[in-house]
């Protein structure tokens, strides 16, 4: 989700993520799993890694295409580190 991460900013993309809050809220409620991946990297994934609603991430893509440039395992750590790091800061 490019409105995630650094394609748009300041009051745009708070108000994309309040909107993927929200329907991510509606959906839980509704019993659906709430599944996010699309353009997450270990950049921007944060913001979408510390919503509780969120039961899957799919970054597989993201994780390949970063290890052509520093390798699997590197790309792998900084993924996972990126996703823990948000995800402690959940309240």
């Amino acid at each position: 989700m490019a409105a995630a991460g650094g394609e748009c900013g300041g009051e745009e993309r708070r108000e994309h993520l309040a909107r993927v809050n929200r329907g991510a809220s509606l959906a839980r409620k509704l019993s659906i799993d709430v599944h996010a991946g699309h353009g997450l990297d270990d950049v921007n994934v944060g913001p979408i890694a510390v919503l509780a609603e969120i039961s899957e991430l799919n970054i597989g893509h993201s994780i390949v295409a970063r290890a052509v440039l520093v390798g699997m395992e590197r790309a792998v750590r900084e993924m996972v580190d990126a996703i823990r790091t948000a995800r402690s800061e959940r309240v």
